[in-house]
């Protein structure tokens, strides 16, 4: 096999060369009903949502594009990231044949570079909440499960983690009890596909969650 090279995305890899990748990689996940935001976007789209300090990151096998990873950055809202400088990342995708080679992880490196560059305080991402493969590798890598939600368009349930790079605030019972509270009232609130349940149960628990800060 051809040494993998990684690399920032160079403009001659078009955004829908990143789009056509999400879906191939992803082509097993979205055949079960698992799919996420970035896979059901356009190239445009893709580019849109990175932002103007967005970075996208690639990985090649000869000329052969089998990998990417992005990082987008903001300020966080939310009560596990309020007023800190956030990257969120997007769009991670190996080709099958090509995970478990440390692919990812080697484009993390990049990543991880960029956002120290940029100053950020708060790591965040999420993923469906049957992919276990992603759950497991970002939990070894430090993360956190902080909040619970119904991804709109899609049949499914997510789940939002997030890394604190200057230590972490919380204890792990705290954030165990935000996410199961956060999780109890989406189930209440929605079915699958971010549908509400009724008007009633929608007030209830947004009125819980605005008492309790949980989104």
């Amino acid at each position: 096999m051809e040494e993998i090279k990684v690399m920032p995305k160079p403009d001659w890899v078009s955004w829908d060369d990143i789009h056509e990748l999400l879906m191939a990689a992803h082509k097993r996940n979205i055949e079960k009903g698992i799919t996420m935001n970035t896979t059901t976007m356009s190239g445009e789209d893709l580019k849109k949502h990175l932002g103007e300090e967005g970075r996208c990151f690639v990985a090649f096998c000869g000329d052969k594009l089998v990998g990417t990873t992005s990082v987008s950055i903001s300020v966080g809202k939310k009560w596990f990231d309020k007023n800190k400088i956030v990257s969120k990342g997007a769009m991670s995708a190996i080709l099958p044949k090509f995970q478990g080679m440390g692919i990812l992880e080697e484009m993390n490196e990049l990543r991880d570079a960029y956002i120290v560059e940029k100053g950020v305080q708060v790591m965040e991402g999420d993923t469906p909440e049957e992919n276990m493969v992603v759950r497991k590798f970002v939990a070894r890598n430090g993360f956190k499960e902080v909040r619970y939600f119904p991804a709109s368009q899609q049949n499914h349930f997510s789940v939002y983690f997030v890394k604190w790079l200057e230590g972490c605030p919380f204890s792990d019972k705290y954030i165990k009890r935000y996410f199961t509270i956060s999780k109890i009232l989406t189930k209440i609130q929605y079915k699958p596909g971010k549908v509400e349940r009724s008007r009633i149960l929608s007030s209830i628990c947004k009125m819980i969650r605005s008492k309790l800060n949980i989104d």
